[in-house]
C-alpha cells in the first residue's frame, strides 16, 4: 500500500454521490462525482471528479454512498483519473497514510501540564517544605 501512494498523485477516501457517462476520443467513459471525506494525499477540492473507463475490465464499480479509498492520477489535462485498481480499503488507506490528528490539542495540553508541576514545584520551594519519606535523610 505505501508503493502505492507513494506513486498515486493524490488519495482522498470519500463517497460517489452521482456518475454521469460520457466519451472521450471516442472512449466510453464514467465522470463520477466524489464527495471527500478526508485528504490522505494531495492538494484536493471538497468536491471533485473522477474520469474512469467505461465497458472494461478497468472500471471503477463502487457503491453510491459508501466510503471508499482511491488512489488518483493527474492526466496532463488537469482532469482526475482513477480504475478499478485505484480503489482501495479507507481504512487501510487512511492508517498509511493519514494525518495525524489532535496536534495543536496535544501540545497545548502538555504546556498546560508542564505550567502546573512548575507551578507546584516553586510553591514548595517558597514554602521549604519536604515531603516526609520512608529513609529519607532529616531536615
Amino acid at each position: 500500500m505505501r508503493e502505492r501512494l507513494d506513486d498515486a498523485d493524490a488519495a482522498v477516501v470519500g463517497r460517489v454521490v452521482s456518475e454521469r457517462p460520457g466519451e472521450l476520443n471516442g472512449l466510453r467513459q464514467l465522470f463520477l462525482t466524489v464527495e471527500v471525506e478526508q485528504r490522505v494525499k494531495g492538494d484536493i477540492e471538497r468536491t471533485l471528479e473522477v474520469r474512469t473507463p467505461s465497458g472494461t475490465d478497468c472500471d471503477v464499480d463502487v457503491p453510491r454512498d459508501e466510503s471508499i479509498g482511491l488512489l488518483l492520477t493527474r492526466a496532463p489535462d488537469g482532469v482526475w483519473l482513477a480504475t478499478a485498481c485505484s480503489v482501495v480499503n479507507p481504512g487501510q488507506l487512511v492508517v498509511e497514510g493519514g494525518e495525524p490528528r489532535g496536534g495543536p490539542i496535544k501540545v497545548v495540553i502538555g504546556i498546560v501540564i508542564l505550567v502546573l508541576v512548575l507551578l507546584w514545584a516553586l510553591r514548595r520551594l517558597r514554602k521549604g517544605s519536604r515531603p516526609e519519606l520512608p529513609g529519607a535523610p532529616g531536615q
